[in-house]
């Protein structure tokens, strides 16, 4: 019995052992299952089964990367262009170079590996050599190329194994993703070898930075201008934008330490190293120097209305502007740091100096929300920060060792302050900053331009451009700045065509840190790490700002002003921000951008029938043609697979010509980028549409892209909403982006069913709406970047503009922010719903809403309570209530707003009716007395 037992027992035993190998057994992968099918095989059912469509969709997705070693017309990437490969490859051959890849490599494509005598290995395809060097292209990162020079070489051998990566294959999902790609490939390899539809680019004319063009930038960065006067035979970069003006001092005592103004005016470029402000004091004794310098110190402090108050870091704020300030385009021109906080790339920075021993929190952050308020002549360009990106960034940049140091207060004095005033004049402080308030730089400089040579009489051997030092503006210039400076005052500013004050503008304001043109500038290798993208699939082109090489050809004017002076954007899903100069500094690049680059050269075939076309071209456009709406947006709405820029603003951004041209050839017109090519070689994946005639495909693609908004959607777009709302008793808030508001845009669900929308930018209530609270699709599938759909019904939008304004001179409404109001946040009840904080000049506003219910009505309201609080008396205010196109009064107190909404205004103030731009609104007249006053209001709809 005992025998049967364990007989048994070892029979079940082995069961689960043979049971646990098998399922222990790894699964082959996808390359390997491949592989054990014959490739002709594979190549018939690709050709019968396989989509090209598909497959170009997946031959540009980031983690194939084909486009990043087969481009288009490309001569020097690591593999071939495939429309142009050899006459024996044929399908079965395509089937082996992804399976097999190292079986047959095309010639001139083999792989070399090099040692040097430092012991460095390098492995890449060479592009070229000469009798001094050899250029790389390296297998580890085929974006780059390295130069070896031919004595550093110890060994080259050529390697057997391709640069094209061994099971690509297992990238895919399944085997009709690969029967889809080979497809793809086949087509291409059957294209001619020349496009039929565009000409060609045309040819770029580099452009350096030349010793002319450098010293004009030097001249401009040191404020040359500013002492010596400016004339029609004297260089000049005037013409296209204003001189640089120096930081407008009227408040900097309020927000920076009188203490590190004193170190600062004694010694700038010991203080701040790299500093452009110049050391006016070399010529007198070091007891001189403290003397003056601590005079125009009290001098500054007497024209700020408060205190600097340094106040304390938030770790957490500090924290979250760490990783703002390596990822929105500071480190573009701000040396990147450490985690101790060292600067990484001093040498090749803007300066920053130590902000620590600087700033306090509140002074940096109101600085960085409105940079041009402080510099207005836009070198600081604006970054478009939100007040607490701003607060977060401040409260990173401040941290340090000069945030805790003790700092002794430093009370004015009568007769320093006048001191300080005498020598801010007399040492020419005056020609470049502007001091006292209501003053204009060339109001305080006048009178003082006879002190100073012009610049046509400038010596170039003495003063400023020598090397010793004297009673006049000293500057840690080098041999090559100093030569610079010379060689553009001896050169005329009219022989300055457009293209070179294309280069002098954008050396200026520096967008060559982050843009390349004509071979020059661009994302250097150093920070090209601090460069990023929410969505990995968009490659290169979704971290990298695009080239401004034929810009002027490709965008049209209206939208390239809108991107330089309104900050349009489309790439929300490049972190890196495109900075805003302002529009006296920039606006001149539209009309040069569009006469130094002429649109490209096309064969376009005029559409017939637009109607017919709009229709072939929605067909394209959808998945069942080109399925364009797998990879980009439509009407703010993201595809499936990334967020590639708007359809529907496409025939509004681009010149007709240079969307011809980049359809049939996208890697040629943009080298790496994810654009699938639908028509290889000028010939049509789709030949059962329009014949395959390429031109009229493309025409049909532009007459539907040309309805911009009204476009009908195409087959592919489907998503359905996501709702957020109210719950358990409690309010839920959403900040975000939202119709008509913008990125400071707050929306509150109530838990009565209410629901509001408060801009956050203009200090208003902007709409109001009764159900389902809100869709936060468009932002949470783009990465925070869309806009927020308020759900429900009877949504009621109000107009832009403060709620809170001066009766007798109120502020001009624009898309901008309001010169004298400021969030200042929001206080939570015990059920989340929110008291905006606020402040108009010296007034402190807190403006609470909360939902109830009118029981008698059987209705929901809306009680909104506004409190203000006044240090001193304060009259001609007016307050806004509502607007519509109609107001009509019930009775005093009690107003009907279009058809639909009723206001009541509390007692002790009355409501009056105005005529406004946008129509009628309802407003309550203000005196406020000193201490608070209650304003309250029901909204009911």
């Amino acid at each position: 019995m005992n025998r049967i037992l364990l007989a048994g027992l070892l029979f079940v035993l082995g069961c689960h052992a043979a049971r646990g190998l098998a399922q222990s057994a790894p699964q082959p992968s996808l390359t390997d299952q491949l592989l054990a099918e014959d490739s002709r095989t594979l190549a018939a059912q690709a050709r019968e089964r396989g989509d090209a469509v598909r497959g170009a969709i997946l031959f540009s997705t980031q983690s194939l990367s084909c486009t990043k070693c087969h481009a288009q017309g490309a001569v020097d990437l690591l593999g071939p262009d495939l429309t142009q490969v050899s006459a024996d490859r044929n399908d079965e051959t395509i089937v082996e170079a992804i399976l097999q890849p190292s079986k047959s490599i095309a010639k001139g494509f083999e792989s070399v590996k090099i040692l040097t005598l430092e012991g460095r290995v390098a492995t890449g395809r060479v592009i070229r050599q000469d009798a001094d060097s050899i250029v790389l292209r390296e297998l580890s990162d085929a974006n780059r190329l390295i130069v070896i020079a031919h004595d550093d070489i110890d060994r080259m051998e050529p390697q057997t194994v391709s640069a094209m990566p061994t099971k690509l294959a297992d990238q895919l999902k399944d085997r009709q993703q690969f029967l889809d790609l080979v497809k793809y490939l086949m087509d291409i390899a059957q294209t001619a070898q020349a496009p039929n539809v565009a000409a060609s680019m045309h040819a770029s004319r580099s452009t350096s930075l030349d010793p002319r063009i450098h010293g004009l930038v030097l001249m401009d960065q040191f404020g040359c201008v500013r002492c010596h006067g400016d004339n029609a035979a004297a260089p000049t970069m005037h013409a296209s934008t204003p001189p640089k003006q120096a930081p407008v001092l009227t408040a900097a005592a309020s927000r920076i330490d009188p203490q590190y103004i004193r170190r600062f005016i004694a010694d700038p470029h010991g203080v701040k190293p790299g500093t452009s402000m110049p050391d006016l004091m070399q010529h007198l004794s070091d007891e001189d120097r403290d003397a003056v310098s601590t005079a125009i110190t009290h001098y500054l402090m007497s024209l700020s209305k408060d205190p600097f108050k340094r106040g304390s870091i938030d770790d957490q704020s500090a924290a979250r502007g760490r990783e703002l300030f390596h990822s929105v385009g500071c480190v573009a021109c701000h040396s990147p740091r450490g985690k101790d906080g060292d600067e990484l790339m001093a040498d090749s920075s803007v300066a920053l100096g130590d902000l620590s021993q600087k700033y306090s929190v509140d002074g940096l952050s109101s600085f960085l929300e409105n940079p041009h308020s402080v510099r207005p002549s836009g070198r600081m360009p604006d970054m478009k920060l939100t007040h607490w990106e701003a607060v977060d960034l401040a409260n990173y940049l401040v941290s340090g060792a000069g945030a805790d140091a003790d700092h002794r207060p430093m009370q004015t004095d009568p007769e320093m302050i006048r001191s300080g005033r005498n020598s801010f004049t007399e040492l020419g402080c005056v020609q470049c900053h502007v001091a006292e308030d209501g003053q204009t730089q060339q109001v305080q400089a006048q009178g003082r331009a006879d002190r100073y040579a012009s610049l046509a009489e400038l010596n170039t051997a003495q003063g400023c451009l020598s090397e010793k030092s004297g009673a006049w503006a000293n500057y840690p210039l080098d041999d090559a700045q100093r030569d610079a400076i010379r060689v553009a005052l001896q050169s005329s500013a009219a022989t300055l065509d457009d293209r070179e004050h294309v280069v002098l503008t954008m050396a200026t304001f520096r967008c060559d840190r982050c843009h390349s043109r004509d071979g020059w500038g661009g994302v250097s290798d150093q920070r090209d790490p601090y460069f990023h993208t929410t969505n990995e699939n968009l490659g290169p082109q979704g971290r990298i700002p695009p080239t401004l090489s034929g810009v002027g050809g490709k965008l049209r004017s209206k939208w390239l002003r809108d991107v330089l002076v309104n900050g349009r954007s489309i790439r929300p899903y490049m972190n890196t921000r495109m900075p805003q100069y302002g529009a006296a500094n920039v606006a001149h690049l539209v009309d040069r951008f569009a006469t130094v680059d002429p649109k490209p050269l096309v064969e376009i075939t005029e559409t017939q029938d637009p109607k017919e076309a709009r229709q072939t071209g929605l067909e394209l456009v959808g998945n069942g043609g080109l399925n364009c709406i797998a990879c980009h947006t439509f009407q703010h709405k993201p595809a499936q697979t990334m967020p590639a820029v708007d359809l529907t603003e496409m025939a509004e951004r681009l010149h007709r010509e240079w969307f011809y041209q980049y359809m049939v050839s996208p890697q040629l017109v943009s080298p790496g980028t994810v654009m699938p090519s639908f028509w290889p070689g000028g010939k049509a994946i789709r030949k059962e549409i329009l014949g395959g005639d390429p031109n009229l495909q493309v025409g049909a693609v532009w007459e539907y892209l040309l309805e911009g908004r009204q476009a009908r959607t195409p087959r592919g777009l489907q998503l359905e909403p996501i709702r957020l709302l109210a719950d358990q008793g409690r309010a839920v808030m959403l900040r975000r982006s939202y119709p008509g508001i913008g990125k400071r845009g707050i929306g509150v669900g109530y838990p009565g069913g209410l629901n509001l929308a408060f801009d956050a930018e203009q200090m208003r209530l902007a709409m109001i709406w009764k159900g389902d609270f809100a869709d936060p699709g468009g932002v949470w599938r783009s990465q925070g970047h869309g806009t927020v759909r308020p759900l429900g019904s009877d949504l009621i939008r109000f107009p832009p503009g403060p709620d809170l304004d001066d009766a007798q001179s109120p502020w001009i409404v624009d898309e901008g922010r309001p010169p004298h109001h400021q969030f200042t946040g929001y206080d939570l009840d015990d059920i989340g719903r929110p008291t905006w904080t606020y402040r108009f000049g010296e007034i402190e506003i807190e403006d609470y809403a909360i939902d109830s219910k009118d029981t008698d009505a059987d209705q929901a309201v809306l009680k909104r309570t506004v409190t203000f609080t006044s240090k001193d008396k304060r009259n001609n205010l007016v307050f806004r209530v509502a607007s519509g196109e109609t107001v009509k009064a019930i009775d005093k107190q009690t107003f009907l707003i279009g058809e639909s909404l009723r206001v009541r205004v509390d007692a002790p103030h009355q409501a009056e009716v105005e005529q406004s731009e946008t129509g009628m609104q309802l407003v309550v007249p203000l005196s406020l007395p000193a201490g608070g006053t209650t304003l309250e209001i029901q909204y009911r709809w």
